[in-house]
């Protein structure tokens, strides 16, 4: 790890961060990554929040990734049950998250000193918010929040963070969008000022993900033999519609026989997608593999015959805020299915580099799919439009904005550390 960032550096707080798979994680690694040497500093962590369980292959990462990397255990506590009543949210509160917080504070400052850091941006607004409030509040620190989406439009239970999040967001220096909808939502909802808000939409690294050749040890290592691979990526929750493909799986596999429907990714639902895989019929055309390395992530894309996440609205507002890895299946030459609903509809230019659908509807995910692997021409022109639009939306466009905003944010708060 180098010794010092230089002047001026941002220090990015994110409790997904790589080698976690994921939208948000890649984000925030590409703007450390891409943006000029010793302008940022990451702050991450060593466990899952999800499981508590250790990062695998954190230490790789971080000596490989050409950035300064640190690392607590967690930045906020782990997932628990919701507590059983106000005595024990309490004594959760004074045992588990007052010292974790304390530690935090400690760590952060010493990272400010340590690398002259200028501006900070909060990657989870729901559990990391009060962090850059209280250093712009004692320091004078300028604070970006980076917001995706499903943190402003998910529903709050009374009592809950919910009513504290507007405060933060219009009290924030910046606030980063990654699509109009949540732009949209910023302004029209939390009643952020718009000048406040800086749209930067979610690119993909077309350096890193590419048109290539079909993996075969990549398939005989799942067993895949010849058969046409329909490959979705993400975090395994009910979002991002994987159950919904799953129930549609039996239509397709009935039209397409030699169809393999892959899950990559770990998440909450795991269990009840693998259940539902078991109770469909055609279990044996379905796989589930986990979280996979990178270079078996792009194994994946380049041999898939087309890339499907039906993501839809949850009861609660949970929505997709883009939906990164549309993007990084369009760069590998890939045709995309995703869901009519949140940041997706930016994501997926429909009828050019995918098609959207209702992600409610079973028969409808069926038929996109069925056509897509039923008609040679419209998977080509699909294909063609996926590489141009992924090329048109490289990441190397988008860090040069979130720099410039970090300088001027920079300007504002010099003097005050």
């Amino acid at each position: 790890m180098s010794a010092g960032a230089g002047a001026g550096a941002c220090l990015m707080v994110a409790s997904i961060f790589t080698p976690i798979q994921g939208g948000s994680a890649t984000v925030y690694a590409n703007l450390c990554r891409l943006a000029a040497p010793g302008t940022m500093v990451a702050l991450a962590t060593r466990r899952n929040y999800g499981d508590g369980q250790e990062i695998a292959g954190w230490r790789a990462h971080d000596a490989e990734c050409g950035f300064p990397v640190y690392r607590m255990d967690l930045l906020r506590p782990a997932m628990m049950a919701p507590p059983a009543n106000k005595l024990v949210s309490a004594w959760r509160f004074l045992t588990i998250d007052l010292p974790l917080r304390a530690h935090l504070v400690a760590k952060v400052w010493s990272l400010i000193r340590k690398h002259r850091i200028r501006v900070i941006c909060i990657g989870e607004l729901n559990s990391s918010a009060w962090l850059g409030r209280l250093f712009k509040t004692v320091l004078g620190i300028p604070v970006i929040l980076y917001v995706h989406g499903e943190e402003i439009t998910t529903r709050f239970s009374a009592g809950s963070f919910g009513r504290k999040r507007e405060n933060y967001l219009r009290s924030a220096d910046g606030v980063v969008s990654v699509s109009r909808f949540t732009e949209k939502a910023l302004v029209e909802q939390m009643g952020v000022r718009p000048e406040r808000v800086c749209l930067i939409e979610n690119g993909v690294d077309t350096q890193r993900f590419s048109p290539g050749p079909d993996d075969a040890a990549f398939r005989a290592r799942f067993g895949f033999g010849r058969k046409r691979l329909v490959v979705a990526v993400g975090r395994l929750v009910a979002r991002k519609g994987f159950d919904q493909t799953i129930r549609a799986w039996p239509q397709v596999h009935a039209a397409h026989p030699d169809a393999q429907l892959v899950i990559i990714g770990d998440g909450i639902q795991r269990a009840e997608l693998q259940a539902l895989a078991d109770a469909s019929g055609v279990a044996e055309s379905i796989t589930l593999t986990g979280a996979l390395s990178d270079a078996d992530l792009l194994a994946a894309y380049r041999s898939a015959s087309l890339f499907a996440m039906p993501n839809r609205t949850m009861p609660d507002g949970d929505t997709e805020g883009f939906g990164l890895v549309f993007l990084e299946a369009n760069a590998c030459g890939r045709a995309v299915i995703g869901g009519r609903a949140g940041g997706a509809v930016e994501a997926v230019r429909d009828g050019v580099s995918g098609l959207l659908v209702d992600g409610e509807r079973i028969d409808e995910i069926a038929a996109a799919i069925n056509r897509v692997l039923g008609d040679d021409a419209l998977r080509a022109t699909l294909e063609a439009g996926a590489l141009q639009h992924a090329r048109a939306n490289s990441w190397q466009k988008r860090v040069g904005i979130f720099q410039e905003l970090c300088t001027k944010l920079q300007n504002k708060g010099e003097g005050n550390v």
